[in-house]
This record gives structure tokens, sequence and C-alpha cells, in this order.
């Protein structure tokens, strides 16, 4: 697989669909400013193989289509949720009910056991994901978002060791301009403390800026991430 070359074209139809036309980047900002749901559906389109940047209209299609892609994220969420309400519900009701004091607080600490299975069934999750939201979009079938043997079988045309490298690579050129960002505004914000002695407010005003920011910015991200992803999978049918 050439990584180079995906993300080469992942950034190209990044460029010219969305950085290099400003009414639908707006488009998609108002999109994410909707709950994201819009967005998702946007992505969707591009799960399906679009060859460049749709256009970001029919917007009841948009939401109708993020939405099933959001319940798609849900379900698989599910174990996640569960194992995460075994290690730290107790402590959550708790804290609720006020049922809990500072010295128990300090003293309790999650079961190692669950949490490194928590971790585990993240991983995996995060690996299936992809490509059953890619195989959803394009099949329409709830039913194929968890068809595993289909899953498992096109990952494994794409090659396990090579997918997985793949998704190691787009989260690190994902996150770093995102760490970058998120450092630049922590240090703004210290030397703003530290110098010139701001106030409440004028952290406040960062932290709202940061905020426009990642609007901003995310229909960018998604938008990139997106592509790079339809390219990887679309790598299963080369490999047959």
């Amino acid at each position: 697989m050439e990584y180079g070359a995906l993300l080469d074209d992942a950034f190209t139809y990044m460029k010219e669909g969305i950085f290099g036309n400003m009414n639908r980047w707006l488009s998609l900002i108002l999109a994410l400013i909707c709950l994201g749901i819009p967005m998702n559906g946007y992505i969707m389109r591009i799960y399906r193989g679009a060859g460049t940047a749709p256009e970001v209209d029919q917007w009841g299609t948009l939401f109708i289509d993020g939405l099933k892609l959001i319940i798609v994220g849900l379900v698989y969420a599910i174990p996640i949720m569960i194992v995460w309400a075994f290690i730290y519900g107790g402590m959550v009701l708790a804290a609720v009910t006020g049922n809990i004091n500072s010295a128990a607080l300090e003293n309790w600490s999650p079961n190692l056991g669950l949490t490194a299975l928590l971790y585990i069934i993240e991983i995996i999750i995060g690996i299936i994901t992809p490509v059953a939201s890619i195989r959803f979009a394009r099949t329409g079938s709830f039913a194929e978002a968890f068809n595993f043997g289909a899953i498992f079988e096109t990952i494994g045309k794409i090659g396990w060791i090579a997918y997985i490298l793949a998704l190691i690579i787009i989260a690190i050129v994902v996150c770093i301009p995102i760490f970058i960002i998120i450092f630049g505004f922590i240090v703004t914000g210290g030397a703003a403390i530290f110098l010139f002695h701001f106030g409440n407010v004028a952290i406040l005003g960062l932290l709202v800026l940061f905020v426009l920011v990642m609007l901003v910015l995310s229909p960018l991200f998604s938008v990139f991430q997106a592509r790079y992803m339809t390219r990887v999978y679309d790598t299963a049918a080369l490999n047959e």
C-alpha cells in the first residue's frame, strides 16, 4: 500500500473540494453546528466513492444518512459503554447521589482487569468501525454494517498489517495539527495569565476562540480522513 499516495490524494481531494470552495466549506461548518448530523451524512457520500468532494445539498438526506451513521456508531459503542459502566458506574452513581466523600474518592481505583478489557475493546472497535461504516454507506443495509465475516474478509484483502498501519498513519497525521493548535492555545493562555495577569473573562475568550478555530478546521480534517479511509477500503478490490 502506497501510504504517501493515499495521503496526497486525500489532501488534494480536501484542498480542491473544501479549502478551495468557500461556499462548500461554510456549508459544512453549518452542518457541524447542526449537532454534526448532516456532517455525518456528508461523510457517507464520500464513503460511497465520490470522485470529487460532493455538493452540500439535499439537507434532508444528509440528516437521515447522518443519523443512520450515528446509530451504527452507537451500536458499536455499546460494549465500551457496558464495560465503562462496570468500572466507573458505581463511583459516578455515588457521586451523583452524594454518597461519597473525598477520602473514598482518593482511595478508589479502577479494576485493572476491566480497564485492560476496555482498552482492548476500544482498539478492536476502532479497527472494525471504519470498514463497517464504509460498507454500510455503500450497501445502505444496517445488517451489512455488522456483517463481521464480510468486514474481516475486506480487511484481509487489504492486509491486516497494512490496514492497521494505515489507521495509525491517519491518526498521527490528523492528531499532529490538532495537538499543535491545542498546545498553541495552552501556551498563549499560560503566557497571558503569567505576563499580563489576564482574568477569567480573557481565558474564557481564548476557549471560545479555540472552539471557533476547531469548528472552522474540522470540515477539512473530516473530509481528509474520510477520503483517505475510502481509498484504503478500495484497495481491497485492487488486491483481489
